[in-house]
């Protein structure tokens, strides 16, 4: 989940960047450049997130059915 915050701060830092209204970036083909790349990682800020969650989903439910775990249920 840190990760995914991480990318998901430079992902929104490379989507301000690529804008077309922005003045920093350089021209037209590098913002699409830039924007494209902000894109791919907004997707890995998603699998990051949904592998975490997934993991931690994961591990309530063995440790709900487990009959040896002695914390309250």
């Amino acid at each position: 989940m840190i990760s995914a915050v991480c990318l998901g701060f430079f992902g929104s830092i490379f989507g301000l960047v690529g804008m077309k209204c922005t003045k920093i970036g350089g021209s037209d083909k590098n913002k699409a450049r830039i924007a494209c790349l902000a894109g791919l990682i907004f997707i890995l800020c998603g699998l990051c997130s949904m592998t975490g969650c997934s993991l931690y989903a994961h591990r309530i439910t063995s440790e709900f059915f487990d009959p040896s775990f002695v914390a309250q249920k």
